[in-house]
């Protein structure tokens, strides 16, 4: 099995702290003029983002057992997410931008539903790709001033807790992902 572990606690913990960035926890500077807390968000994105690409290329590189040739369909997958934060931990640590990250967010929440036969035989998978999508395109909404920073929040804190901490909690319990 490839890392997946590692891969998924690690952008769920980014995946987390935006969240709660979007939900306005612990989203204004400290009192006076202390840093915008947007730029560690935006820290735990890059971070999170790096992980997923140095992960995609070992997964291609070394096609772990039981993947085999299906490792370089997996790599991509992976690497499309790991584009995605480390694009968003950029815009946001030099304050960038944010309207190409909304348009990035379609892509990458409606390609990868291509994968969907990939993940054949168990539904937790499947229903990740339905949730991600819902969460990309929020993001694009979020971004157009089309959905509310709040509700991309409560969305993102979702997904990060159903996409990224049941399947390694499963996982650590010695169960089968479903």
């Amino acid at each position: 099995m490839p890392p997946i572990a590692l891969i998924f606690t690690v952008t769920g913990a980014a995946l987390w702290v935006i969240s709660t960035y979007f939900l306005g926890w612990g989203s204004r500077p400290a009192e006076g003029s202390g840093p915008d807390p947007l730029r560690t968000v935006g820290v735990a994105a890059l971070v999170a983002g790096l992980v997923d690409i140095i992960q995609a290329v070992y997964i291609v590189a070394a096609r772990p057992d039981p993947l085999g040739e299906q490792a370089v369909v997996l790599s991509g997958l992976v690497g499309f997410y790991g584009l995605f934060f480390t694009v968003v931990g950029v815009a946001a640590i030099w304050g960038m931008d944010l309207r190409p990250v909304g348009n990035l967010a379609i892509v990458v929440g409606v390609v990868p539903l291509f994968w969907w036969n990939f993940f054949a035989g168990g539904w937790l998978f499947r229903s990740i790709l339905v949730v991600w999508a819902v969460a990309f395109l929020a993001v694009t909404l979020t971004v157009y001033a089309r959905l509310s920073p709040r509700a991309l929040g409560a969305i993102l804190l979702a997904t990060s807790v159903y996409t990224f901490f049941v399947p390694p909690v499963l996982l650590a319990l010695g169960r089968a992902i479903p």
